[in-house]
Formats: C-alpha cells, structure tokens, sequence
C-alpha cells in the first residue's frame, strides 16, 4: 500500500471513532414528485477502498436501523470487497436480502470555495436520481486516488434508494466532521441520519425504549 493511501485510511479510521459534528444533518434532498414510503428492509453498502471503515459504516447502519425495528444487513455479509466495484454484485446482493430500500453511504469532500449548501434541496445531480449509474460514478470517485487529500473537509452522505425502482427518493448530507473533536463520534451522525429519514418518511418511527414493529 502506497504511504499516502496508507495515511489517508488511517486519518479515515480516526475520524470514524472521534470525529465530529453539531449534530444536524446541513443538507437533505426529498423526492417531491411521490410520497414517502417507511421501508422496513434494508440493505447498507458503504464505499469506501477500505475494509476497516465500509465495515465501520455499514455496520453502525445496520445497529442503529435495527433499533428501531428495521430488519437491516450490511452489504459486506454478500459483497466482498474486492467485487464491490461489481454493480451486478451490488444488485444480487438488493435480491438475496430482499431489500426493499437501499443504504449507500460514503465521505464527500468539499470544494475549496463551496458555498455552505441549503438545508432542503430543490434537485440533486442527474446520476443520483438511479441506482446502478450514481454507485458506478460514486465507487470510481471515492477510491480514485487523493479522493480523501482534505481531511479538513469532509461530509458523510448517505442516499437511500427504492429496491423496486432503483431510485433515489432520500438524499442527505451531514455538517463538516471534525477530525480535532473527541465529543461525538460518525456512530452519532449515522444516528442523525437515522432519525431524519424516519423523520421524513422513509424509516419507522421508534417510541423511546421500543423499536416501532414493522407494518
């Protein structure tokens, strides 16, 4: 492994235990043209050239949709990750779980000069809206190399797909991580994320204590 690639897991694997954020989501798109469906089978891959931290997103997904009654599975139970960047794999993966909605999460960076984006977003780019183009575009962009050169600026989003459709119908992405903060790790952001898609419609909502049974 090349000492750059190797530096750059490693400030990864740091943030995912102490980075943090205020604690609010900075951005989230919705689709507007249908309504919300509350999804109650999941599957969460997470992208990402290392095993340590896609285990780190997937599996904090699946603990915390499984607290509120989602029957939830990561995607490194049935893609490794040398077949990640496979999409057929990715979509026989949606099949066996029988998914009904999926989970794809990863860091973004921001432009040097990006503007703070809006709190509810009126569109998002044209390969987002479906399934198989945005996780092509998005797994060449993530493990291209120096993807992760800022640290200083990085966002975990997560964008949530209709197995049925393979489209988009949730989209969000979180305040700057802080690597410098040990008050909230990305397990805390992942909760956020949680709790604002329940909030939008899209997962169960959960009384305090007892996880919302599935309809």
């Amino acid at each position: 492994m090349r000492p750059a690639l190797r530096a750059a897991i490693i400030g990864l694997l740091a943030m995912l235990t102490t980075a943090c954020t205020t604690g609010r989501i900075a951005s989230i798109w919705t689709d507007a043209t249908d309504q919300p469906i509350r999804y109650h089978k999941l599957i969460v891959f997470g992208v990402t050239n290392s095993p340590k931290v896609r285990r780190a997103y997937e599996d904090n997904f699946v603990s915390g949709l499984r607290e509120i009654g989602v029957k939830a599975e990561p995607g490194h139970a049935y893609v490794s990750d040398q077949a990640l960047s496979l999409v057929v794999r990715m979509t026989e993966a949606v099949s066996k779980a029988d998914a009904d909605a999926i989970i794809i999460t990863h860091l973004v960076t921001d432009e040097p000069d990006a503007q703070p984006p809006l709190p509810r977003l009126s569109r998002v780019p044209a390969h987002y809206r479906h399934l198989v183009p945005y996780f092509s575009q998005v797994y060449n962009d993530v493990c291209g190399p120096n993807y992760y050169a800022d640290l200083e600026a990085l966002r975990l989003e997560t964008n949530l797909y209709d197995a049925k459709g393979e489209r988009l119908v949730w989209s969000g992405r979180s305040e700057q991580l802080d690597p410098r903060s040990e008050q909230t790790t990305i397990s805390d952001v992942i909760e956020e994320t949680i709790a604002q898609m329940a909030l939008d419609g899209y997962l169960p909502r959960a009384s305090v204590g007892r996880p919302e049974s599935a309809e």
